[in-house]
C-alpha cells in the first residue's frame, strides 16, 4: 500500500512535470482549427458582403416624392420591358404581344410602333427588353429569347428563338446587355429549385455562342436584403447596367425595392421605390449619361415612367 502511494505521486510530479508541454500542444491544435474555421468562413462572408452605400445608387434621390414623371399612352398600360440604344434612343415593349414601341424619352410619348409577327402580333408572357450590338433581344418568362431587327412605324418583322434550360417556375423577368462580357444577363423573378431557397439567381446568356451558362453570374441572398422585402419575398422584376459605374441595378416590384450589385455580384447598395411614386416597378434602363429610368405599370391607373438624374 505504502509503495503504491509512493508510484503514485511519482506518476502525478511527472505528469505536472509535462503538463506545460501538453498545454502547448493542445493550444497549438486548437488555434489550427480555428484558424482554418475562420478562413473557411471568411471566405462565405467575402461571397455574400454587403457594404451599404459603397456603390453609385447614392448619387440618385429616390427618396423624392415628386421626380420627374412621364405619363404614357394607354397601349403601354402592361409595360413591361424598357431599354436604351446606344445613340439615346427609348424603346419599350408591352406585356402580352410583342409590339415594340419608341418613346420619346424626354415625354414618354410614342414615336413609331413595330410588331414581331406576319399579319398578327406574337402573343406570350414578355417581360423585358436589351439591345445587344445592332440588334435587339425581347425576354419571355419562359426563359425564351427573341431575337430581332429595329423596324419601320408600322411594320411586322421576322426574328429569331434561343430556348434556354430555364423555363416558367424560374419566371424569367429581367433582362440586360452587358458589353464587357458580350453577354445578355437574366434575372430570375423565382428560385426555379428547392436548392436556391428565397435566394435568386441571374444567369449569363454568351452572345458568342448564343448559349446560357448553367452556372449563375450572380446569386443574391435573401438574407442579405435589408428587411427581407413585403411577404417575406424579394423578387427582380428588371436588371440594367449602369453606364457609368458598370455595375448592375435589380428591382423588384413586390417589396419596391432596388438593389446595386458590383460586376462580380456583391452587394454594394439598396434603397427603397416609395410606394407612391413607384405603383409597380417593372422596367429599368439608363441612358448614356447614367440618367435612371424606371417604367410602372398601370395597375388601375396611368403607366408612368420615373426619371432620376444623378446628383
Amino acid at each position: 500500500m505504502y509503495i503504491l502511494l509512493i508510484m503514485n505521486k511519482q506518476r502525478f510530479y511527472l505528469l505536472l512535470a509535462f503538463l506545460p508541454l501538453f498545454m502547448v500542444f493542445f493550444s497549438s491544435c486548437s488555434n489550427k482549427k480555428e484558424n482554418k474555421f475562420n478562413e473557411t468562413t471568411g471566405d462565405k462572408e467575402q461571397k455574400v458582403k454587403q457594404s451599404s452605400g459603397s456603390g453609385s445608387l447614392v448619387n440618385y434621390d429616390l427618396a423624392d416624392s415628386n421626380p420627374l414623371k412621364f405619363e404614357l399612352s394607354s397601349q403601354l398600360t402592361e409595360i413591361s420591358g424598357i431599354t436604351f440604344t446606344p445613340d439615346n434612343r427609348l424603346f419599350a415593349h408591352g406585356d402580352e404581344y410583342a409590339d415594340i414601341f419608341e418613346l420619346d424619352p424626354a415625354t414618354g410619348s410614342i414615336i413609331k410602333k413595330f410588331t414581331l409577327g406576319s399579319l398578327l402580333a406574337v402573343k406570350g408572357d414578355f417581360e423585358d427588353l436589351a439591345y445587344a450590338g445592332d440588334k435587339f433581344f425581347l425576354l419571355e418568362s419562359n426563359g425564351k429569347l427573341y431575337e430581332f431587327n429595329e423596324g419601320n412605324n408600322g411594320e411586322y418583322i421576322s426574328y429569331k428563338t434561343h430556348k434556354t434550360f430555364l423555363t416558367s417556375k424560374y419566371d424569367v423577368e429581367g433582362l440586360c446587355y452587358d458589353n464587357e462580357t458580350n453577354s445578355l444577363l437574366l434575372a430570375c423573378k423565382e428560385s426555379g429549385s428547392k436548392e436556391l431557397g428565397k435566394d435568386k439567381a441571374v444567369y449569363s446568356f454568351s452572345l458568342d455562342n448564343l448559349e446560357l451558362e448553367e452556372i449563375p453570374r450572380f446569386i443574391i441572398p435573401f438574407k442579405d436584403i435589408k428587411n427581407n422585402t413585403a411577404e417575406g419575398k424579394f423578387n427582380p422584376s428588371g436588371i440594367a447596367r449602369n453606364p457609368k459605374s458598370g455595375t448592375f441595378y435589380i428591382i423588384a416590384a413586390r417589396g419596391n425595392t432596388i438593389v446595386e450589385i458590383s460586376k462580380t455580384g456583391e452587394i454594394l447598395d439598396q434603397a427603397d421605390l416609395p410606394q407612391n411614386v413607384h405603383r409597380q416597378a417593372e422596367g429599368i434602363a439608363f441612358k448614356n449619361d447614367g440618367t435612371l429610368f424606371i417604367s410602372n405599370e398601370s395597375s388601375g391607373k396611368t403607366p408612368i415612367i420615373i426619371v432620376y438624374s444623378q446628383k
